[in-house]
């Protein structure tokens, strides 16, 4: 087949080293494995212009904000500095003033040989996919990571308010078929009025040729240090929705008992500097390393050097709607995971067999559990084991590629 793969997320660098960018790049490549011709339109390449980019191995076509549609963005920007004014109001403004220029630039390259489905990532305000699904009489399939306006109100604040949540129903009741990440997000949307029949669960995965059991790398340069300790790690981003500030509290109970275990957190956000103060008061900062920001290549050697992995996620004031990219990684890689038992974790993780979890902000849970491990290396090994399996067989890009091309050949042949 041909596929377009739309990802039109300012936020969503598909060549940096976001969990969303690595979702993007790791589906796109099961596709191009699967035998079908895939291209995909983006936005934003990487973060920053020093940040090396991760390869892609299909046809990337960036379509930049045009010139007036800038000029009329960094107008509201410089009305908000002549106010003194904090809003997220040119950010918006953008996202609405792409779409003109993406589906311009999509008719023109595709209306001679267009695609035989379009596959979205969905963003808020985006319309461009479904404006060109309808110009070429094919299906549009959206891909659901997160209730839009609801992220856009509680992390980034929005100020059009109920044009979001418009924009995101409309978004949802025009597209042929909708794959949410999780049952949570799929109850979100059908809250919203759209026919659940149209809605398949499609969990986040990992990249099976990369993600799998191994023997840790003893040498490697970033954890050589660690000297055969015990090691408790972390990938992902420090940021709050991640529960990260549990760490130093538990490192701090955990050392009462075993003094020499060491935390590895494999990853960088706005939460690191706080961390690293947190550590440091507790006079923990020779027990903990911080990698930063890795490629996605990296990761699987750090996780295997982990003892136990851990997903810590506080509880939210909203409901836990996330497919954790994280917590398959760590399962693939046979490591014994410990987490929160919120959304779908409680459905991936099966207590006792292929993990631990616990309720959600129970610190003595948590370095229980992590205590019962540290001590006992044989069910380690029978937790991660059970667990890498797990993964294998149920939660794999390739498997996922598989569910949608069955489900684009269905959405095909009901519409000639």
């Amino acid at each position: 087949m041909k596929i377009l793969y739309l990802c039109p997320d300012l936020g969503i660098p598909v060549l940096g080293r976001k969990g969303a960018s690595v979702h993007v790049r790791e589906l796109a490549g099961a596709f191009a494995r699967a035998g079908h011709r895939i291209t995909m339109a983006a936005q934003t390449l990487v973060k920053s212009p020093w940040e090396f980019p991760s390869s892609l191995d299909v046809p990337l076509l960036q379509v930049r904000l045009g010139s007036s549609a800038s000029s009329a963005v960094q107008a509201f920007k410089q009305f908000n500095d002549v106010l003194g004014a904090d809003n997220s109001f040119p950010g918006e403004l953008r996202r609405i003033l792409y779409n003109h220029e993406l589906t311009d630039e999509i008719r023109r390259r595709f209306e001679n040989d267009p695609p035989d489905f379009i596959y979205e990532r969905a963003s808020l305000y985006a319309t461009a996919g479904v404006s060109l699904a309808k110009e070429f009489g094919i299906p549009l399939i959206l891909e659901l990571n997160a209730p839009l306006a609801v992220e856009q109100s509680a992390y980034r604040g929005t100020g059009f308010g109920a044009l979001a949540a418009q924009a995101e129903k409309w978004l949802l009741t025009q597209a042929d078929a909708i794959l949410s990440v999780s049952a949570e997000l799929k109850n979100h949307v059908m809250e919203l009025g759209v026919s659940g029949k149209k809605v398949h669960v499609i969990p986040n995965a990992v990249n099976a040729s990369l993600f799998k059991p191994g023997i840790p790398n003893l040498a490697n340069h970033l954890l050589a240090h660690l000297n055969g300790a015990p090691v408790l790690g972390f990938v992902g981003g420090l940021r709050p929705w991640h529960g990260v500030e549990v760490l130093p509290a538990l490192l701090a109970r955990l050392q009462k008992r075993h003094p020499n275990v060491q935390l590895v957190i494999a990853g960088d956000g706005p939460l690191r500097l706080e961390l690293e103060r947190d550590f440091k008061k507790r006079s923990l900062e020779r027990s903990v390393t911080f990698t930063g920001l890795l490629l996605h290549e990296q990761i699987p050697e750090i996780i295997r050097r982990f003892d136990i992995a851990l997903a810590p996620y506080p509880q939210l004031d909203h409901h836990f709607y996330f497919s954790p990219l994280k917590l398959f990684e760590y399962m693939a890689c046979g490591i014994p995971v410990i987490a929160s038992r919120v959304g779908q974790i409680a459905d991936v993780i099966t207590h006792g067999k292929t993990g631990l979890m616990y309720r959600p902000g129970k610190l003595e849970e948590l370095s229980g559990h992590c205590i019962k491990l540290l001590g006992n290396p044989k069910l380690r090994k029978a937790l991660g084991s059970a667990a890498a399996r797990s993964v294998a067989n149920k939660f794999t890009w390739d498997r996922n590629v598989e569910r949608v091309i069955a489900l684009a050949n269905t959405l095909i042949k009901r519409q000639t």
